[in-house]
């Protein structure tokens, strides 16, 4: 007898323990409160914004919490509650504008009115895009997940090397043969030359990035998680070049002259932050890097 009791209260205990597990968690309101099979999700990495306002660390020298300074927004679709897809697309663009005054040469005697404007750009653009899957474990608010993420990414110059434009408001002539022109950081001009454009050479990044990390559920279908990677990749570099300006004597006009730079270097890099341009440099997916995401599933 003692043992049939025994039995039936270890079945008991068994049975309730399986729908426990199989019980959905809901709010007090009877809302779902974890993801589901079927459902899309949609959120954005606030770790720039932490950083923006130097709530994290972080230097330009070396790794940073976020993947990108730049604006990041993914996307999921949960095939099992367990497992998701996943899409991110990152993209960051910076134009700098430097305008400096001279002496108008066209005036015989110049007061310090007298001046044109030279106007100088600096500029760089990165956009990547990633494809991958997550894997989840948990029953409770607090989930965690791991997977991988294959991406590609196109950079325009870089934050060090960046892109450059200029217009100067003393023209060549000759009666002016060295104008009176600002000499723009990064161009190294002379006397006589000033540089118009530079174009520092893009460069297109394939890899492959493994994470894990965790999420908590603080109301239903909205989390607050991190996750940490480590990645690896390849970059193709791409050449650039440089336009410069200066007088021809003998043919008595303005003679521009555009030359082969450097540009970007082909590299492998695998887990280390010593990229040359801006997606594999500081802010990256290589190395140790990681996002703190806001999702919202649908």
């Amino acid at each position: 007898m003692k043992k049939i009791t025994l039995l039936a209260v270890a079945f008991a205990f068994f049975a309730f323990n399986v729908q426990a597990q199989d019980e959905e968690l809901v709010s007090k309101k009877g809302y779902k409160i974890l993801p589901e099979s079927g459902d899309y999700a949609i959120g954005v990495d606030v770790a720039p914004f932490f950083q923006a306002l130097n709530f994290m660390g972080g230097t330009s020298t070396g790794p940073k919490f976020s993947m990108s300074d730049g604006f990041s927004i993914f996307g999921k679709y949960y095939a099992e509650k367990d497992m998701a897809y996943r899409v991110k697309f990152v993209f960051n663009s910076v134009s700098t504008t430097k305008n400096f005054f001279v002496t108008d040469q066209t005036v015989l005697i110049p007061t310090p009115s007298d001046v044109v404007e030279d106007k100088g750009t600096y500029n760089y653009t990165m956009a990547a895009l990633s494809f991958g899957f997550e894997k989840r474990r948990g029953q409770g608010r607090l989930q965690g997940f791991y997977g991988a993420d294959f991406f590609v990414q196109y950079a325009d110059g870089d934050a060090t090397n960046q892109n450059f434009s200029a217009t100067y408001g003393n023209e060549f002539s000759s009666d002016h043969t060295l104008p009176t022109s600002t000499v723009f950081a990064g161009t190294g001009d002379t006397p006589g030359t000033r540089t118009t454009k530079i174009n520092q050479g893009g460069s297109l990044g394939l890899g492959l990035r493994a994470f894990v990390g965790v999420e908590y559920f603080f109301a239903p279908k909205i989390s607050l998680g991190g996750e940490f990677g480590w990645g690896m990749a390849y970059q193709i570099g791409f050449n650039g070049e440089a336009t410069t300006e200066e007088w021809d004597p003998v043919a008595g006009e303005v003679k521009s002259t555009t030359v082969k730079n450097g540009g970007q270097d082909n590299q492998f890099i695998f887990g280390s932050t010593g990229g040359t341009n801006e997606f594999f440099g500081a802010n990256n997916w290589l190395g140790l890097n990681g996002a703190i995401n806001l999702t919202f599933h649908f």
